[in-house]
């Protein structure tokens, strides 16, 4: 029997290293996933002009990139609309330079 006592606290054994090993590798994912997630939220705050290098929670960030990507796209609206309006024929800007 006691062959069989060592078999099962060798496999108990063996059974709590992988569970230690996978919470390991599970934290350490997660820290990963934060430091991803930190490094594009830092991205994202550098491609948005209205903080100003300030802190900024994250929930004002998102709020700040949403209003300036309106933004964007009306600007877009209307460089297209007055592209429309003016043309972009070459010979029509050739004509007002002279």
């Amino acid at each position: 029997m006691s062959t069989n006592t060592n078999t099962k606290h060798s496999y108990k054994l063996s059974v709590k290293k992988a569970t230690r090993r996978t919470r390991r590798r599970q934290l350490e994912g997660k820290c990963k996933s934060k430091k991803k997630l930190s490094q594009k939220l830092q991205a994202l705050k550098n491609l948005i002009p209205s903080h100003n290098g300030d802190e900024v929670k994250t929930d004002e960030l998102f709020k700040e990139t949403a209003d300036y990507i309106v933004f964007l796209r009306t600007r877009v609206l209307i460089l297209q609309k007055l592209i429309e309006i003016y043309g972009n024929n070459t010979e029509n800007q050739h004509d007002v330079l002279l």
